[in-house]
């Protein structure tokens, strides 16, 4: 039963290891797949679009028929904007970050200083936008829901606008969400107080003093396809300078799968990046000075290394702490990057780490929580109790029911069950084949010692287990053979449901914490709701663009209804958690 305020349904987080979701999600991840290489909308879109588009905010703008249309002699000389990845998960961490990105002011504090923030004129989402499959009722009730009620009956002079990007999660229905809420002209054009205006999933952003906001999807395979190389390059030759500087938002931290991958073949590269930046961009006097993304559910800032203008360091950003379950910022390490050399000639720049949030240590102490896996993921014993059961029931079968007295007499039954009959060998293969699929890493050696050891450990708990209730049977039935039958498997169920999930608790915390591997399958089973983040920027007068990394360290819990005489624009206001503070001290970049 889900908690409700008034009509809305406050969410829990995605059960990732719930068995009806973990099938779901790999359907639709293999649906989605095939879509996406055989039938690619970003063409659709193109062709539906042929219109080489610009969003011009060196302009003020005013509705005119519920649309927002640009006062052509106005002129704006300053800009503030937001950027939110990975969004629309649980209730408690999305709605936190959508209430005070949604405040029409923030007031941040760092060691020595106060800042005063405006809400952004323009709001980018970078990704995911929701969890953990796109439909149009789960945008509404993990995303739209929570923006509406933290955007509240707020009376801007100028409503803000936004834009996003898809991740790989809005592409699990081949798009088909994403582009009905913000490409479409379906409806008003509105999300929560928000404005959305563009026509593809990928767009361009004319900003104040020769700044530019490109934003790219990359579809699921991180590429950038012809039709969208062909946009950029449009938009770079008619409309851009010498001298400008371009914030690029991309949907997956590319720097940091090319340099964890490198030495397994480069799974990931930044091939199109490069190409973008130095065939497009740089041929027409534009430069990247920020690379900004989500997917990773964390905050992670790269700087260049000896740059030839220390004022103005190009920066690689990870921001994914919208709403979604927590990345760990431990394990492999990322404390320099090389981009990768594309052309020749060309010397590759280096990146240095300059700051993580959460910092590693806290990182490594959330890890440990998989020790609580049977009880924060209740769902998944469903799976290894059936396991139990049913490798137990064949081998035991195939044996005509003889009972093992000890841990070797079962590995001897199991041996034999293997040798005489196809099914069980069959079965146990199966079993471990699966255990050394799931095992997260490229190296083949590591890959069967890992998926092996952990079939082994739970073969030895399924010993133990059937031992137990076989002890069980023989003390308290005296071998009864219907109250076995009907009490042994209930009792091997019940032990297989909780030992199973210890053992992929301590297997996920032994591979992440000390060997850096599972990151994703570690930290979305402790279902973390804490550690947000989200970006603000803005752009002054004199072309300085300074970036506000915000962190919101503990996701509220509690919440009421906003009340009469409460100053708030949210219709529901938090009770608890924490107030929003700068993750580190205001990144400045000078024209």
């Amino acid at each position: 039963m889900f908690k409700k305020i008034g009509n809305i349904k406050l969410l829990p987080p995605v059960s990732w290891f719930n068995l009806k979701q973990l099938a779901d999600t790999a359907y639709k991840s293999i649906v989605s797949k095939i879509i996406g290489e055989q039938s690619d909308r970003r063409l659709m879109l193109a062709l539906a679009s042929s219109e080489i588009k610009i969003f011009d905010y060196t302009k003020q703008y005013v509705l005119n028929k519920n649309k927002p249309e640009p006062v052509l002699d106005s002129n704006r000389n300053e800009l503030w904007l937001d950027f939110i990845a990975d969004t629309g998960d649980g209730w408690n961490s999305t709605y936190s970050v959508a209430y005070y990105a949604a405040k029409p002011s923030l007031k941040l504090n760092d060691a020595s200083n106060t800042y005063h923030t405006k809400r952004g004129e323009v709001l980018v989402f970078g990704g995911d936008e929701v969890y953990p499959t796109p439909s149009k009722k789960a945008y509404k009730e993990r995303l739209i829901y929570p923006f509406e009620q933290a955007f509240g009956d707020d009376k801007s002079a100028q409503s803000p606008h936004v834009f996003a990007i898809p991740g790989n999660h809005d592409w699990y229905d081949g798009l088909e969400a994403f582009t009905r809420l913000f490409c479409s002209d379906l409806g008003t054009r509105k999300f929560a107080g928000w404005f959305s205006r563009q026509k593809r999933s990928y767009f361009a952003l004319k900003l104040p003093q020769n700044w530019w906001l490109l934003a790219s999807d990359g579809q699921l395979h991180s590429n950038i396809d012809t039709a969208q190389l062909d946009y950029f390059r449009e938009i770079v030759h008619q409309h851009m300078k010498q001298g400008d500087k371009v914030i690029l938002c991309i949907s997956e931290p590319v720097w940091i799968y090319a340099h964890k991958y490198k030495k397994y073949g480069a799974s990931y590269d930044e091939s199109d990046l490069i190409y973008l930046q130095e065939e497009i961009l740089k041929p027409n006097g534009a430069e990247v000075k920020v690379f900004l993304t989500g997917d990773l559910h964390h905050y992670r800032r790269h700087e260049e290394v000896n740059p030839a203008n220390k004022n103005s360091c190009t920066q690689k950003i990870t921001a994914g702490g919208g709403g979604a379950f927590l990345h760990p910022t431990h394990g492999s390490d990322f404390s320099l990057l090389t981009e990768e050399q594309q052309l020749t000639g060309q010397k590759p720049r280096e990146f240095k780490l300059k700051k993580s949030f959460p910092d590693e240590k806290t990182s490594k102490l959330l890890g440990w929580k998989n020790l609580l896996f049977p009880f924060t993921n209740p769902g998944f014993g469903f799976i290894t109790g059936i396991l139990y059961l049913v490798t137990i029931w064949i081998v035991s079968s195939t044996l005509n029911f003889e009972i093992a007295h000890d841990v070797l007499g079962f590995f001897n039954q199991v041996l034999k069950a293997f040798v005489i009959n196809p099914v069980a060998a069959l079965w146990l293969g199966v079993i471990a084949v699966c255990f050394v699929f799931f095992t997260d890493t490229h190296s083949k050696l590591y890959k069967w010692l890992g998926g092996l050891t952990h079939f082994f450990m739970n073969l030895l708990s399924i010993a133990y287990v059937g031992l137990f209730a076989t002890f069980i049977n023989n003390k308290i039935f005296n071998e009864n053979l219907i109250t076995g039958f009907t009490f042994i498997p209930l009792i091997i169920f019940g032990l297989g449901w909780f030992f199973g999930a210890l053992n992929m608790g301590i297997y996920l915390t032994v591979s992440m914490n000390i060997f850096g591997r599972h990151d994703n399958e570690a930290f979305s089973a402790i279902k973390c709701p804490d550690y947000k983040n989200f970006i603000r920027m803005h752009i002054d007068n004199k072309g300085t663009l300074t970036i506000y990394p915000i962190k919101i360290e503990k996701a509220a819990r509690k919440w009421r209804e906003r009340m009469q005489g409460d100053k708030d624009n949210a219709f529901i206001i938090p009770l608890d958690g924490s107030k929003p503070e700068l993750i580190e001290e205001p990144i400045v970049i000078k024209n």
